[in-house]
Parts: C-alpha cells; structure tokens; sequence
C-alpha cells in the first residue's frame, strides 16, 4: 500500500513550503493530500496553486474560502467537487500515514 501524507494549511504566510513538501513527497512516491482552511485559503490566489494540482489531491474549506472574500471568485484548477467541509481534514487525519500543519 502506498504510504500517504496529509498537509493541512491554515496559514496564508508558507505556500514555498507547502509546495516543497508536497514535490518532495510526491517525488518519493507518496499519495499527496492537501486540505486549506482559514486563513490558508488566501493562498488559492497565489500563481503557484496551479502547481500543487499535479502533486496531490486538493480541497478547500468551503464556508473558510467564501468566509474570506472569495465567494464566486474561480479558482485555477478547482471544480465544485474540490470545495469541501471540515469533514474531508478530519478524513485526512485518519486515513494518511503522516499528517502536518503548516
């Protein structure tokens, strides 16, 4: 079974790390998710998002996205499917080897 890291971002301050541990997990072969909330969701907005969308399955807080201005705003790469609830980080807690916060 393939070993699988859980990034939960709640910071808008540390996307080069995010991108960063996803490359490199996912150079080393491991299944990738990341989940923004809260303040991580400004990082939508940010050039390299895009990037992130080869690395790993992403999700984003929806109530945290719209809760921050971006209600309506399109997003590179996200579908409605991608816009999700807390329900999907606790899920990434429980299923994923590792899980980190940043």
């Amino acid at each position: 079974m393939e070993q699988s890291l859980g990034i939960c971002v709640a910071s808008r301050n540390h996307m080069q790390h995010v991108l960063g541990l996803a490359t490199a997990a996912h150079m080393a072969g491991k299944q990738v998710e990341i989940f923004f909330t809260g303040d991580g969701v400004h990082l939508t907005q940010d050039q390299r998002f895009g990037a992130l969308m080869q690395l790993a399955r992403v999700g984003v807080c929806e109530v945290s996205y719209i809760a921050n201005g971006y209600k309506g705003k399109e997003t590179f790469g996200l579908g409605d499917k991608d816009f999700v609830t807390q329900a999907r980080n606790a899920e990434m807690v429980a299923e994923c080897d590792r899980y980190v916060i940043v």
